[in-house]
């Protein structure tokens, strides 16, 4: 089983848009997953809500300290990703997620507000000992004219504050925002959309890093 923590210490940046589109990706591919929805808002488990699907699996837990035993249990139950979709400004949750995560994302807007966080940021996977696993993703990225300005602003930022880049990013799509009111992805919207082309590159990378394959199904359930 592999462990994704999706992390960011600003709200408002895609982080249950991107935990919840790889979720649904990696379902796609024949995995299964479970999604631990940390945020007190509780945007992941509201989606599910309004999901006609039965899965992926959501459980809601804002208490850090239990993100190994819900861990444990997904491996038990034959669970193959886990993502952890966690709240802005909450450092300790994002420690106790980067702790036992495979790979930490940062989906960040390229804006000077968003990337001033990116130092906080650092430190917190740094003391998780998960800096070489932590990529930071550029999101909700413009498409009008000074979309390319931006991105290589944001690019600068990130190589600045010593982080890595990831090679693939999402842009601000009406596609998105439609989806996740109907409790759907993007792929499931518009599959032959710019969002859902967006979405498949990003799961394909995070599969490729991650090595991912179809395994034995299960689900996460909290005992």
């Amino acid at each position: 089983m592999k462990t994704v923590a999706v992390i960011g210490l600003k709200g408002g940046s895609s982080k249950s848009t991107a935990a919840l589109h790889l979720a649904v990706s990696a379902e796609a591919a024949g995995l299964s997953v479970a999604v631990i929805d940390s945020d007190p808002q509780g945007s992941a488990h509201k989606w599910f809500e309004r999901r006609e699907a039965e899965t992926p699996s959501i459980i809601r837990e804002i208490d850090g300290d239990a993100f190994p035993r819900l861990q444990g249990l997904a491996r038990k139950n034959g669970t193959d990703l886990l993502l952890i979709d966690t709240a802005g400004k909450a450092e300790t949750t994002a420690l106790a997620a980067c702790e036992i995560a495979d790979l930490v994302l940062v989906p960040i807007r390229p804006t000077q507000f968003d990337l001033e966080t990116l130092g906080t940021v650092k430190r917190t996977v740094r003391v998780a000992e998960r800096l070489n696993q932590t990529w930071v993703m550029l999101a909700q990225v413009p498409t009008g004219s000074n979309a390319r300005r931006m991105v290589e602003e944001g690019e600068a930022a990130i190589h600045a504050y010593g982080l890595q880049l990831a090679p693939v990013r999402i842009a601000t799509r009406a596609a998105f925002a439609y989806a996740m009111s109907a409790g759907l992805t993007a792929t499931e919207f518009e599959p032959s959309g710019k969002a859902a082309n967006e979405v498949a590159g990003v799961y394909q990378w995070v599969s490729g890093l991650l090595h991912l394959s179809k395994q034995p199904t299960g689900e996460l359930v909290d005992a």
